[in-house]
């Protein structure tokens, strides 16, 4: 078993995230523009990521929710305000306040896609439908921990790494790990290897796989059901979404990580442009491979469409009428 390892955690070449993987796995390009690379010049110098086109900067309003929602959740546990149900909801209405103003000067964010009052409101019910949550499914127990870090050793070369948002062990001693999303339609885009990945982590740090996994929804408690989600249609929307793991998950994802971490050291980062993940990638317009990939298949759509023949023009089988 890996010891947590307390050293500073930005350097990509000793320390795994599942982010580091989840990139590498849809295009080592991203991967290498995002994060950098000590052998590569990007335009910033060696070791730094790639300067990012101004025209590129998208409104960070959802990472900005996210930070304000992970700060719920991190002062309800630290400071076990659930332990008073009667001041709960007004302390939580103040944490949202403090936190989103704190949380502007942090994201970039153009108030376009939606008003800062409408976040501001989406933030506040979220809160209190996490309160919801936690008091149905009981996420309480002698031991709970929001935002826990691990950063276990996966060998000698290099850390798996990566922050749950909360960890909790109940009364019959099973270790339950979970991770919140603000999501509009839930696991539509969630990747549950995130949760294996994390588990994976907690192995290494403690010894043990956590004995359940799951993603709780700030949107929709049980009270408020999505109108569409992609979880399992023949079970009751309660909020919460079960993510099964197994022991092959594990062995799955820890060889993926080392083959990660080699592809990395060696430093060839091939483009892979493909539209599901080149749409999230803020470096898609500037990708020379993407925009002639966008160039071809606009080639094959234009063939695709049959031309009207002009009778006026030359060669267009116009009939001279002219009885003369």
């Amino acid at each position: 078993m890996g010891e947590p390892n307390t050293e500073v955690l930005d350097d990509p070449m000793r320390n795994i995230y599942w982010s580091h993987l989840k990139m590498m796995r849809a295009c080592p390009q991203q991967y290498l523009w995002h994060k950098g690379h000590p052998d590569h010049d990007l335009g910033a110098g060696k070791g730094k990521r790639k300067p990012l086109p101004d025209e590129s900067k998208d409104s960070e309003h959802h990472q900005l929710m996210g930070t304000v929602l992970s700060t719920v959740v991190e002062e309800v546990y630290d400071h076990e305000l659930y332990r008073d149900p009667k001041t709960i909801q007004t302390k939580i209405k103040d944490i949202v306040d403090q936190a989103f103003t704190k949380a502007e000067q942090r994201h970039y964010v153009i108030w376009s896609y939606m008003t800062r009052e409408e976040a501001m409101d989406i933030c506040q019910r979220g809160a209190q439908n996490f309160l919801e949550i936690l008091k149905e499914h009981r996420f309480l127990g002698p031991y709970a921990k929001s935002e826990l870090r691990m950063t276990p050793a996966m060998n000698k070369y290099f850390n798996v790494c990566g922050i749950a948002d909360l960890v909790y062990r109940d009364k019959e001693g099973k270790v339950h790990l979970l991770d919140g999303k603000n999501a509009s339609t839930p696991m539509k885009y969630e990747d549950e290897d995130q949760l294996r990945w994390y588990a994976l982590c907690f192995r290494l740090q403690y010894g043990k796989v956590p004995d359940r996994l799951g993603f709780f929804y700030f949107r929709y408690p049980r009270s408020n059901p999505p109108e569409k989600h992609f979880a399992d249609k023949d079970a009751e929307w309660t909020g919460f979404v079960e993510v099964k793991i197994t022991e092959d998950d594990i062995r799955r994802l820890g060889k993926e990580a080392i083959e990660t971490n080699r592809a990395i050291h060696r430093g060839v980062f091939e483009p892979n442009p493909i539209p599901k993940h080149c749409t999230w990638c803020k470096f898609e317009n500037i990708c020379e491979p993407r925009q002639a990939q966008k160039k071809r298949n606009a080639a094959k759509r234009g063939m695709g469409k049959t031309k009207t023949p002009d009778p006026t023009e030359q060669g267009g089988g116009v009939i001279n009428l002219d009885m003369k």
